[in-house]
Order: C-alpha cells, then structure tokens, then sequence
C-alpha cells in the first residue's frame, strides 16, 4: 500500500459539484478581505514614511515573527488527527510520505502569510523597502518560521521562554519612536532607498541570502518528518479538533479550557503559597498568582501598547479614539482569566460560599486595575486620545469585559426566523453574542462623538 492509497482511503474524493458549493462562501470572504486588504496596501505605498517608519517596521516584522512562531509551535506544526494517527505510526508506508501533503500545505500558508505581512506594515507605516522586495523576504520568512518550528518540533526544544521576551523587546522598541525624538532613525530612509537604482542590487542579494536560509530549514525540517513520534503529532491534532468544534458553535469557552489545560500541564507544578486576609483579599491575591503562573496575558496586555499610536500614524486621527477603545478591551480581556472562569463555574461559586455579586468584585479588582494603567500610559504618547477618551476606555473597557463573562449559557435552541433573501437567519444567537459587543459598539460610537 503506497501513501496515495492510504489518503484515498482515509479521505475519499468528493465530486466537483460538491466541491465548488463549499468554496463559495471561502470565495467571498477571500474577495471581501482581498478589497479591503487592496486599498489598505494603496494607501501605504502612495503615502510618505514619517520620521522612525524603518525602525517601526522593523521592530513590527520581528514581533509578527515572534508571534507567528509561537502559534505554529502551539499547534506543533505538523499533526495528524485521531484517524490518521494509525496509519502514520503502524502502517509499512513510510511516515514521512504521509505527513509530507500537510508540511508542503503549512510551508505554503507560512509563503502567503510572510507576503501578505509586508502589505499590513505598509498600511501603517508606508512603504519603506520596495515592495517585491518585501514581498519576497516576507514569504521566505515565513517559511523559515515554517520550516524552523518543524525542526524544532521533532528536537523537543521549548523556546516559548525566548520568543515571549523577543516580544518584549519588540515591544519596547516599538515605544521607542512614540515616545521619544528619533531624527537619528532618519526621515523617508526607506523611500529614499527604494528609490536608487544602485541599491536593487543589495536588495536582491538580502532576499536571495533569506530564501537561501529557509531552503535550508526546509531541508533540515522534511528530513526530520520521519522521526516525528505520538507525542509530536497528537497535541495538535487534539487542539485543531477542539478549535474547529468551538467556531462552528460559537463558543470559545471549550478552547480556552483546552488551552488552559496545556497551559497547566506545561507549568508541571507550581509552589503553594499561605492565602492570608479576608476572602475577598485572598480571592483577589489568587487572581494575581493565576496572572504570574500565565505570563502570556501579560505579554499580550503590554503589546497592546503601541496600537493606538501606530493607528494614529497610518490612519486618520478621528478613528483613534474608537481604536484605543477596542484595544483597551482587549488588554483588559486578557486580565479577566478569573472572572470568566467564577462566572462560568457555578460548582465553584457553590463551594466558595460567597455571593455572586462579591465574587465577580473580588475578581474585578486586576482587571480594573490593568484598565487604567493600561489606559493612562497609552493616554500620554498617543495622539487625538484624550483625558476624557481615556477615561471612557477604561471604564467602557471593564464595562465590556464584565457584561461579556456574566454572560449565560449560550441557548442553541434560540429562535431561527427565515427572511426569505438572506435564509434562516439565528436571530436568537446572535441576540445572546451581542452581549458586549453591542455595548462595545456604541461606546466606540460615543468615541468618536467627543
């Protein structure tokens, strides 16, 4: 039995009617995100690199990097599902030519990510390298993250450590032209060397130089599909089949507990500490340990920091305002782990034997807190953000969080009403799902009446 023989028998063809029915709704969304992803790349390349847009670029590339890898590496790269899984390990059929279509698949992705990247950072910055250049340096970094995160999947190292603080870095560095006189970065540099015709030369040779580095990985990576074992292949899987499940509900309450798991599991064990106080302080105290034993919500709290200002760069000031909002609730979402979980536990509210209403204060407490810090530090160095618009993230920003996690139980038996033009429509979910984001969208509203 050959490896073709086996993907025929655990995936038979579908026929083309069916095939061309399921690719209309990807054809739509890919037509809408490919126009307006068309005049956000316009609207760079025709616009002028303000003073430290090389720097900002830069810096943008190394965090997109560092995220990137960090969620391939979370998904192992490579994986195989439940069904597959036997047929890898037990067959006769050589394992590295059953996992090949899925590595060639992912190298692919990581290409069209990695070009695409060098168009977002253009919308922001402007164009600051030409853009075939950038295109091709984007794609041979992705897939180097590719190839490198394969490789580093079957060496069983965990570099999660280091890429978080590279994203510190980067994060750091970002604040460096927003806060901070940058005349030594140089106003223009990149359109400037965009423009001489003796420096195409040293553009390819860079580009040559990154595609020769990630044929490499590629080559090291597709060498080491054969030696991938269970414990590579499986983690993955399981976490592709939770998240396909959760967005097909809606809900990504069965995810975050994955992820939560993972998290724990990774973290071994953990040294106990003496809770001392009130409960309210000692609840409040849990939700600080629960906030240092997951680093990650703080790392994408500080990365939030500089969106507002980049914004306020490459777009027109009367929007910032409502940007700053929305990545307030994002910096304080990521601080309310606790909240959610005591308002999605009713075993655990029972067994603390407190009230509803001082249980979800206790748990308040560090998200309101990393709202206003969050909010006063962006407030300084980020233009058209008021007082006043800082304020009313803040609050907006607790507000949002809070209505969403005392959200209930989402009732997939809502009803369904057909219009006739647009089909049955779920008006009973999306009724339950604008618990907050309705909310969200009138106070972004409000942001820009100020």
């Amino acid at each position: 039995m050959t490896a073709s023989a086996v993907r025929h028998w655990l995936r038979p063809p579908v026929p083309w009617r069916f095939q061309v029915t399921r690719l209309y709704a990807p054809f739509v969304n890919f037509s809408v995100v490919g126009l307006v992803g068309y005049g956000w790349v316009y609207a760079g390349l025709t616009k002028a690199s303000y003073p430290g847009g090389a720097w900002t670029a830069l810096w943008l590339s190394v965090l997109g990097v560092a995220v990137l890898t960090k969620v391939v590496l979370a998904a192992g790269p490579v994986f195989v599902g439940a069904d597959r899984m036997f047929w890898v390990l037990s067959s006769p059929v050589p394992r590295e030519a059953l996992l090949r279509p899925r590595f060639l698949w992912l190298l692919a992705v990581g290409a069209a990510v990695g070009a695409c990247w060098p168009a977002v950072v253009s919308g922001i910055v402007g164009a600051v390298v030409p853009p075939l250049v950038a295109a091709g340096a984007g794609s041979a970094c992705g897939v180097a993250v590719v190839a490198g995160a394969v490789a580093v999947q079957r060496a069983g190292v965990r570099p999660q450590g280091w890429l978080s603080g590279l994203v510190w870095l980067a994060v750091v560095a970002l604040l460096v032209p927003l806060g901070l006189p940058v005349s030594w970065l140089g106003a223009g540099a990149g359109q400037a060397a965009a423009g001489e015709p003796g420096l195409l030369g040293g553009w390819a040779g860079a580009v040559g130089a990154a595609w020769v580095v990630a044929i490499g990985l590629v080559v090291v990576a597709a060498a080491s599909l054969r030696s991938l074992r269970w414990s590579d292949l499986a983690p993955g899987g399981a976490l592709a089949g939770v998240a396909r499940v959760s967005v097909s509900w809606f809900d990504l309450a069965l995810l975050g507990a994955v992820l939560a798991e993972r998290r724990a599991r990774a973290l071994g064990r953990v040294k106990s500490a003496r809770l001392r106080g009130s409960r309210l302080v000692v609840l409040a105290w849990c939700d600080a340990l629960r906030l240092r034993r997951t680093p990650n919500a703080v790392l994408v709290w500080a990365a939030l920091l500089p969106v507002p200002a980049l914004v306020s760069v490459g777009w027109q000031g009367a929007v910032v305002p409502a940007v700053h909002l929305v990545a307030a609730f994002l910096a304080t979402d990521r601080l309310a782990a606790g909240l959610k979980f005591v308002c999605r536990s009713p075993a655990m509210r029972r067994a603390l034997g407190l009230p509803d209403r001082q249980l979800r204060l206790a748990h308040l407490v560090f998200p309101a807190a990393g709202a206003i810090l969050w909010c006063a530090v962006t407030a300084a160095f980020t233009p058209h953000v008021s007082a006043v618009n800082a304020l009313v993230s803040a609050v907006g920003a607790v507000a949002v969080v809070y209505r969403i996690a005392t959200r209930p139980p989402v009732d997939f038996g809502a009803v369904v009403i057909d219009f006739g033009v647009f089909g049955p429509t779920p008006l009973g979910l999306m009724a339950q799902f604008s618990r907050g984001p309705a909310l969200l969208a009138a106070l972004c509203l409000l942001q820009l009446a100020l």
